[in-house]
Parts: structure tokens; sequence; C-alpha cells
């Protein structure tokens, strides 16, 4: 009994200085990548139509990323959950393309998001310093996690919930509890070494205080089914828009796929508003302030420019652009609802991401570190909702689920065989089948279960 106390105590000492060293090594990395971005985009900003050269910075980005080095093309957050539920690492050069090809495509004019490179070099950084002291297996999967949770809170300000993100996004419906300690260690961490290398964040605590009432309640039940839907519509047109561009590439070549993209944001962003281009934080703030969006359909314009740009070659996250659909999609239904537009557009950020990224709990989490502890019971119920609504649906192919039928399945097993084996997506269909079948599988999640709810989560 004694022994197992003290190694108890010795394991927890080893993993607060093993999470604190890699805290304080990707929170200086999280700082260099966003102040490299931020004036990248600040020079950017001067320039008119400086998104005039995306169908041709698509396609070099497609090509460095698939064509140079093609072993290694861990560089987007999808790639990082495979490679951490598979037991495997992630080499230098998949984080030096993350951390490198990512600035070019949003400062250029590509709708991508900022976590993925930083939960990259965060994951492979990590590996590499267990390859380092020779950790086992286990060891290194738990560093790599450390890593991807240390990189989401640095990059966004969120400590509890980053660190809460890079255990939950692995497997829905269930968090590695073993890994919480020194994945709070390592979030906590970097987000203290980026703030103190002046990295700035977006907080905007909502000073309300809501009446309680029936009728408020219903409304944000709503709320929280019209982001499941929202979650559900981003993850179908990600998917499809996939399908189409790489049958566009099948049939042609990959540099028409990545022009034809390219020319599409292109239209949008002179036709409409280049608002819907790029990294998209104007787009976010603005809502979270009270302003109207600018168009009542700007997150659908925001899920079109996020897909294309991935599908034509483009690299880089898809959490903040998660983030400016919730809060754009909020804002909107404010005017439905009579309620504060800042106050659903905040609801809508959270509510979205624990929807398509099947992360609830975190999510909730964060509504309280970004718009204060207020908004919680309302931000929980929403974010949960959501997360019904969507089912077994997730922006991120290689998720595992746990839940199956409606039923609680088992807790995955570390030591199990099953649990080494990596989640394979199913094979595209061959080209003359991919436009039906994709079509299908769309109209199949876009309309209605006549039951209600997707009760296979």
């Amino acid at each position: 009994m004694l022994n197992e106390h003290k190694n108890n105590v010795i394991s927890i000492i080893k993993w607060f200085l093993l999470a604190s060293a890699v805290g304080c090594v990707v929170g200086v990395l999280d700082a260099a990548f966003l102040k490299i971005l931020d004036r990248a985009i600040s020079f950017r900003n001067g320039i008119p139509l400086f998104y005039i050269l995306l169908p041709f910075v698509l396609y070099g980005v497609a090509l460095l990323g698939r064509k140079v080095a093609k072993r290694h093309t861990d560089y987007s957050t999808d790639a990082v959950i495979n490679k951490i539920n598979s037991y495997r690492s992630i080499s230098f050069i998949s984080i030096f393309k993350g951390f490198t090809l990512s600035i070019v495509t949003m400062v250029m004019g590509g709708s991508a998001g900022k976590e993925a490179p930083c939960a990259d070099v965060g994951a492979g950084v990590s590996s590499i310093l267990a390859r380092w002291v020779r950790m086992s297996p286990q060891d290194q999967r738990k560093m790599m996690i450390c890593g991807v949770s240390a990189g989401f809170a640095g990059v966004f300000g969120v400590p509890i919930s980053g660190a809460l993100f890079g255990l939950e996004v692995l497997w829905a419906g269930h968090i590695f509890y073993e890994v919480m300690f020194p994945a709070l260690v390592a979030g906590i961490t970097a987000f203290q070494v980026t703030s103190f290398l002046g990295v700035d964040y977006i907080y905007h605590p909502l000073h309300f205080v809501p009446v309680f009432s029936e009728q408020f309640f219903l409304k944000m039940i709503i709320a929280g089914m019209f982001f499941g839907l929202i979650s559900i519509l981003f993850i179908e047109i990600t998917k499809f828009t996939r399908v189409l561009f790489r049958y566009i590439a099948l049939k042609t070549r990959l540099f028409w796929a990545c022009v034809t993209g390219g020319l599409l944001l292109v239209a949008v962003g002179y036709f409409i508003s280049p608002l819907y281009l790029g990294l998209g934080m104007p787009g976010i703030e603005s809502v979270l302030g009270g302003a109207a969006p600018e168009s009542p359909f700007g997150f659908l314009y925001k899920m079109i420019t996020t897909s294309v740009t991935f599908a034509a070659g483009g690299i880089g996250g898809v959490v903040t652009p998660i983030f400016f659909v919730g809060a754009q999609a909020g804002a909107m239904l404010a005017d439905f609802l009579r309620v504060d537009s800042a106050t659903l557009a905040a609801l809508g950020l959270v509510a979205v991401l624990a929807g398509t990224a099947n992360t609830p709990l975190s999510a909730s989490i964060m509504a309280i570190e970004l718009f204060g502890a207020d908004i919680a019971p309302y931000a929980t119920v929403a974010c949960v909702i959501s997360f019904l609504v969507t089912g077994q649906q997730s922006i991120y192919p290689s998720q595992r689920i746990s839940l199956e039928g409606g039923k609680t399945g088992d807790a995955p097993d570390a030591s199990s065989s099953n649990y080494d084996t990596p989640l394979r997506p199913a094979k595209i269909p061959y080209r003359k089948t991919m436009f039906k079948q994709a079509f299908k599988k769309m109209v199949k999640h876009l309309i209605p279960n006549p039951k209600g709810f997707d009760d296979e989560k």
C-alpha cells in the first residue's frame, strides 16, 4: 500500500516536470507563430486585392505539402489525432510544413485557422522529446497529448478548456483521465508563457445578468438545436467539397483543382466580401461586440470558403473558422429569438465547436474562460444540445466514437489491441459514383430525423 502511494507521488512529480517542459517549449513556439502570423497579416492588409493570387498560391502550397517529402503530411489536426490514436510519432518535416505553409495559406487569403499548426507543433515537438529520452509508446502518446493541449491552450488563451480539448477530441464519448493532470499542467504553462511573451487574446466578458424564465430557457434550447444543425451543415459541406475537388483532380490534374478553388475564393472576396477569407478574426470580434453581421448568410459563406480552401490544397486549422461560423450564425439568430446579439454570438461560437468537434465539455468551459461565468449555464445547455443533434458526425474523420446504437460503450483500453489500430476512413468511391454517393450522403444528414434527435450518440 505504501509503495503504491510512493509510486503515485513519483509519477506526479515526473509528469509535472515533463508537462512543464512541454508547456514552455510549445508556449515559445506558439508565441513565435502567432507573432509572425499577426505581422504578416498586418502587412497584407495594406495591399488591395491581396487574395488575387490565391489560385497559384494554393497550387504551390499543395505541391509543397503533398508532393515534397510525401511521407511527411501530418500537418492538420485530423492527422495529429490519427497519429496519437495509432501510437505513431510526428516528423520534424511535418512540423515545419504545418508551421510555414499554414501561414502562407492564411496570409494570402485562404480560409483556415491557426490552431492546427500550433497543435501539430506541440504534438511533434513532444514526440521528439519523448524519443530523445526513450520513453515507452504509452508515455510518448501521453507526451503528444500534452503537446496538443499546450498548443491549443496557447493559441487561444484558454488554459483549462484547451487542455481538456486535447483529451476530448481524440475519442468522442471518452476522456483520458490518466493524462488529465499533465495535460492541464502543459496547457496552463503554455498559456503563461505566451502571455508573458506578449500574445494578445480575445476576451469578451458579457456583463449581463439574464432573468431566468421558461421562455428564455426554451430559447436557449432552440438555439442549441439550431447550432447543431449548423454543425451538421458545416461537416457535410466539408465532406462534399472534398469529394468534389478530388474528383476534379482525378479527371484533370491537381493544378486545375487548385486553380478552380482559388478562383472561387477570389470571386467570394471580390463580389461578396474579403471578410470571409483569411483568418476571419474581424468577423468574430465584431459580432461578439454586439454589431450586426455584415450578411445574414455570412456563416454560410465562411463554410464554403473554408471547405474550398482545404479541398483545393490549403493548409491550416478548422477551429477558427468554426468560431466564425458559430458567432455569425448566433448573431443572425438573435433577431429571430429577440435575444442580445452578443450573447447568442458567444453561445454560437462554443456550441458549433461542441457540435462539429464532439467536445461539449471543453466548449462549455471555454465559454466561461472567454465570456465570463454568467454565461455558463446557457452555454452548457447549448453545447450539449448541439452535441446531441450532431449525432456521430465530426469535422475530424480520424476521431473515434465510443458511443454506438444509443448505448454507452466500454471505455477504450490503452492496452487493448483494437485501441492501437488506427481508424481508417472509408474509401472514396470510383469516379463515376463520387457525385451520386456524396450527394446522397449529404442529403441523408441534412434532412432532419422525423423521430427527433439522432440517438446514436
